[in-house]
């Protein structure tokens, strides 16, 4: 009995084959799962119609699987060769936002002199690449970790336990294994460029060649707007909801959109019409272990603030934790990024093809400012802020962004007007 890559969502049909969770030889079960497939919205965990002895994998990890296209070939099977389409599915699939881009690759070998003067091969590594990349900038040797993740991988945690240095493996002392240049160093590592960074990596270009990027950029005295915020937080925590400037930016984003509805729109090349969207769904920048994705808030306009700041605590979790799913992902009209926590005073994002417009929420920071004040010009302390927008200049004038810009501004300085 043969296993085709069943659908996996509307429009979807295509996606990569990240890592295989079976192997010739093993006896499968029923909704077992046999691989996770990266599509360009999540990666979705197969499971198997199919109970049976694994014969032969018809596909290798990293390459674009079709819908339809022969995965699997079992032997004394019994069960269905297809799956049912992942938007009837139901709880037959669980889907995750991401997948470790190298989770199955392994560590360049590292070299450590013994007690003769030997050279010998540490075992290689399972870890995702920010912790190698973690690990390098630390001055820690990933091949005297004690992976406690999936299968030994070596989690972040891993190597901040132990005052930094992390739980050694048996029969290793982190101290004295090194990736000297005079026991073998090896200058550089490679790893499969796969999974969510791929997929990254296919939008970004996919923006940039199509979409005409110019950024503009606003400050906005951010005062009134953190008093607000502040008030609010104990009837929000009450309720066990961490509210964020997050509801109330997306808030005065919808206000204004309704002035500038080209904004909330995206352009359809192949039939060369522009869509005016009628809903305001906006897209949130949720950067994770195994890169960044943007999951979907919906319908904002008919939300509360409070209502907005549990939905939003919901994604960001189920995002990082890798449990999204493709309607999560679907149907946004624009997209909101938020640099503020990681700081900077401004970003030019880049826009989520093929809407035209990405609003950047930028970190908020104390500072003095000239004020009229009772008539006199005096120098007080404000909490500021800066917005930096991304328009497709195909679509959006560079005025209309602006004015745009102003009113987002006047709403995210006077929130009380949003009430209006």
């Amino acid at each position: 009995m043969q296993f085709k890559l069943p659908e996996l969502g509307e429009g979807v049909h295509e996606g990569e084959l990240v890592k295989w969770r079976i192997q010739p030889g093993d006896e499968i079960k029923y909704d077992q799962p046999l691989c996770e497939i990266m599509t360009d919205k999540a990666t979705v965990e197969i499971p198997s119609a199919i109970q049976g002895k694994v014969a032969t994998l018809h596909v290798k990890e990293g390459e674009v699987v079709q819908v339809g296209q022969l995965m699997v070939s079992f032997e004394g099977a019994s069960g269905t060769a297809v799956l049912a389409p992942a938007s009837s599915a139901g709880s037959q699939m669980q889907k995750t936002a991401a997948a470790p881009s190298a989770q199955s690759s392994s560590a360049a070998p590292c070299r450590e002199n013994s007690e003769k003067g030997d050279l010998s091969v540490v075992s290689r590594v399972l870890a995702a690449p920010s912790t190698r990349r973690l690990a390098r900038e630390m001055g820690v040797n990933l091949g005297s970790i004690l992976g406690t993740g999936p299968h030994g991988r070596v989690l972040k945690e891993d190597l901040s336990s132990a005052g930094g240095v992390g739980l050694a493996k048996p029969g290793l002392q982190s101290g004295s294994v090194s990736c000297s240049r005079e026991a073998g160093f090896l200058p550089e590592e490679r790893v499969p460029f796969k999974g969510l960074r791929k997929k990254i990596s296919e939008k970004m270009r996919l923006s940039k060649d199509h979409a005409a990027h110019f950024t503009y950029v606003e400050e906005a005295d951010a005062t009134e707007l953190v008093a607000l915020r502040n008030q609010a937080k104990e009837m929000a925590a009450k309720q066990g909801i961490k509210l964020t400037y997050l509801p109330f930016v997306m808030k005065a984003m919808v206000a204004a959109l309704k002035k500038y509805p080209i904004l909330n729109s995206s352009l359809d090349e192949a039939k060369g019409e522009l869509v005016y969207k009628r809903v305001y769904n906006i897209g949130l920048s949720v950067q994770t272990e195994e890169g960044l994705t943007a999951p979907v808030v919906k319908d904002v306009a008919h939300k509360s603030v409070l209502e907005l700041a549990k939905e939003i605590q919901d994604l960001v979790d189920r995002a990082r934790a890798k449990k999204l799913t493709m309607e999560d992902l679907q149907g946004g009209t624009i997209t909101l990024t938020n640099a503020g926590s990681i700081g900077g005073l401004f970003a030019t994002p880049v826009i989520n093809y093929p809407e035209v417009a990405i609003l950047g929420f930028n970190k908020i920071f104390r500072k003095p400012v000239a004020r009229i004040v009772q008539g006199k010009e005096e120098v007080v302390i404000r909490d500021w802020t800066y917005f930096s927008i991304s328009l497709d200049h195909r679509v959006v004038d560079g005025a209309i962004g602006a004015e745009f810009m102003k009113l987002l501004i006047q709403f995210i300085e006077n929130p009380s007007l949003l009430l209006l």
